[in-house]
């Protein structure tokens, strides 16, 4: 008995500390001189267990805290089976803690109902109670950082004469209007970037925000295995299309942790990000039918970084946007949006309404990820992907729009919605719609920013204003049937365009065919989107009127006055809003913004006669402006 413990004091380990303690326990259970000494018991081997339950199971790291803050973060319950002490009285399988599972935590993590309607507090740090009383623009707090990098960062325009202290949203670019002093130019262009327009809004988001939006019309749940399943799928092109890109070079070992660390929590989190903060500035994915389970790849990949860009953790940001590369190539390496498609052999399906329904869904749902993969990059990517996404993937994306006939879509006036397959008709359609409306205003964005010739031509768009967010809203047959109220035929946006052209003297009976239209803020972006693109190329990309039109006045005194009925329209608008409800729109607050950048382009134009030095075509984040106000 002491040989063995000499030999065991000789390799450096204690016996309550060491394997060897097990190999003891073996001993003594066969030693004949072992007396009355009782058989010691065995130790915990391995590490010693700190993290809780949850976080163990997860694969997360923990605070050792109970409760630990990704608990309380993501509104669970905080258990730690195994003490942390290692005390005989406290070894595995006598701990009630351990034999007894808590119930209400393991339904709350089981992505069943339970989990899936866990409030607001579900994997989102943004959603907080409503405050009684709206932030105000100039704060900064902590929890809304996430995105405020430096050229990310929040911005508060100034210099027009509507502007006052109003902190605008800029993912479409809020510019003000130019003035004389172009000290201020570097200022504006750095207006120009990305920033989080969820500061003073974030706690203003739409209705039935504490539910998790996974029910859909057939009542169906997520379930955490096929969740998983599609993360390992996610996963496993991901790493292909790594290993693919820079070939013969293997990714980084940062780049694959990054791709391991994608989850079905973190699937549905983001993705939960997604619809709380961003899907209010462009609500084109039907939120109450989205099934990340079911719903194409390229979607769930778009959704899932978008939303990721909210996150309260800024290294889960920077990691995620390490990935974005890779995302898009693998987006745009998928059969229905690759260039490879169009080649001989290469048709796979029947594309458009000749299909199948739930072909034309994937089909639409394909191209939903591959434009908001384009908007994630050209707002937060790197330089080279800004460029790639502007001139590269958004004429894929103008090809598959041409292909599908998607600009000229519209509601049938005969159409009626009488079953869930034609509400599910209707639904398709309109995100449709809705999808080509944000398209066409990215198109005049790359205008705006980098002066690039809209790839949507005027003659080619026949759409009408989307509907009314109420029905979209809705999320099958029967909860439309008990609002009574159906979906009505809405206007086109080109006869509202004309409208805005009317002349002073018949101007108030023809603007009230645009009240009766009940525009909105969105109706109302879209057209001031529209007046700036005809404006430019009617002016600083024509030669014609210098050459042929005597008064630089004459040739303006039309936009002047779609101007003048616009905001006359937009202040209407404006003031039929509460503070309160005004602060939960998305970027279609920017309306005011893009047309005091209207009013610059004129003003300009008009000061300088028409004459103006060369500007730079598809150039970077407004250059070309700049180039034009140093002349």
């Amino acid at each position: 008995m002491q040989r063995l413990r000499e030999e065991v004091s000789a390799k450096g380990a204690s016996v309550k500390t060491s394997a060897a303690a097990d190999v003891l326990r073996d001993h003594f259970s066969r030693c004949e001189r072992r007396g009355n000494s009782a058989i010691p018991n065995s130790l915990e081997r391995g590490r010693k267990r700190h993290a809780c339950d949850e976080c163990s199971r997860l694969k997360v790291k923990c605070d050792n805290n109970v409760p630990c803050r990704k608990c309380k973060e993501f509104g669970r319950t905080c258990v730690k089976s195994r003490p942390t002490g290692g005390s005989p009285d406290d070894t595995p399988g006598t701990s009630d803690s351990r034999s007894t599972p808590d119930p209400a935590a393991s339904d709350r993590n089981s992505m069943g109902i339970g989990f899936l309607l866990n409030g607001a507090d579900f994997g989102n740090p943004f959603m907080k109670s409503v405050s009684p009383s709206p932030l105000s623009p100039h704060s900064q707090s902590t929890e809304y950082q996430s995105m405020s990098t430096p050229r990310n960062g929040f911005t508060t325009l100034s210099g027009s004469p509507n502007a006052g202290s109003q902190t605008y949203p800029q993912q479409y670019g809020p510019m003000q209007v130019i003035p004389e002093n172009n000290n201020n130019i570097d200022t504006m262009l750095r207006n120009l970037e990305f920033a989080n327009f969820e500061q003073p809004s974030n706690n203003w988001s739409g209705p039935g925000e504490n539910m998790m939006p996974w029910s859909g019309a057939e009542g169906v749940f997520l379930d955490r295995n096929v969740l998983e399943q599609r993360a390992f799928e996610i996963k496993e092109k991901l790493r292909y299309t790594a290993s693919t890109m820079n070939a013969p070079h293997q990714p980084s070992r940062e780049t694959l942790e990054a791709i391991d660390r994608i989850s079905a929590n973190s699937i549905v989190v983001n993705i939960k990000l997604y619809f709380s903060h961003w899907h209010k500035h462009a609500p084109f994915v039907h939120e109450p039918t989205f099934n990340p389970c079911s719903a194409a790849l390229p979607l769930v990949l778009a959704l899932m970084s978008l939303g990721g860009m909210y996150s309260q953790e800024a290294a889960d940001v920077e990691e995620l946007k390490s990935l974005l590369d890779i995302i898009e190539t693998y987006i745009f390496s998928t059969p229905g949006i690759n260039l490879e498609y169009e080649l001989p052999g290469r048709i796979y399906v029947v594309q458009g309404e000749n299909s199948s329904q739930e072909w034309q869904q994937y089909q639409m749902e394909e191209l939903q990820g591959a434009y908001l993969m384009i908007v994630l990059q050209f707002w937060t990517g790197n330089p080279i992907a800004r460029i790639r996404v502007r001139q590269q993937r958004f004429q894929r994306i103008v090809s598959i729009f041409h292909h599908l006939e998607v600009l000229t879509k519209q509601h049938s006036p005969a159409f009626q919605i009488s079953d869930q397959a034609s509400f599910s008709a209707w639904i398709r359609k309109e995100s449709y719609i809705r999808l080509a409306s944000v398209a066409v205003m990215l198109d005049h964005v790359f205008g705006i920013f980098n002066n690039v010739a809209p790839r949507f031509q005027w003659a080619e768009i026949d759409l009408p204003f989307p509907s009314d967010d109420r029905y979209f809203n809705v999320a099958n047959y029967a909860d439309l049937r008990a609002q009574v109220v159906y979906p009505q035929q809405r206007m086109k946006v080109k006869d509202a365009y004309v409208v805005l052209f009317t002349p002073p003297g018949s101007s108030e009976n023809d603007l009230n065919v645009l009240r009766t239209a009940n525009l909105d803020t969105f109706d109302m972006q879209m057209l001031i989107h529209y007046l700036y693109t005809h404006i430019w190329k009617s002016t600083f990309s024509n030669p014609t009127p210098v050459a042929i039109i005597k008064s630089i006045q004459e040739l303006l005194e039309p936009f002047k006055t779609a101007m003048r009925n616009w905001r006359i329209l937009w202040d209407e608008i404006k003031s039929s809003f509460s503070d309160i409800e005004w602060k939960k729109l998305g970027f279609q607050r920017t309306g005011e913004t893009y047309f005091d950048a209207v009013a610059s382009i004129l003003e300009i134009y008009e000061k300088r006669g028409g004459i103006f030095p060369p500007i730079p075509s598809d150039c970077e984040k407004g250059s070309h402006l700049k180039r034009l106000l140093s002349f």
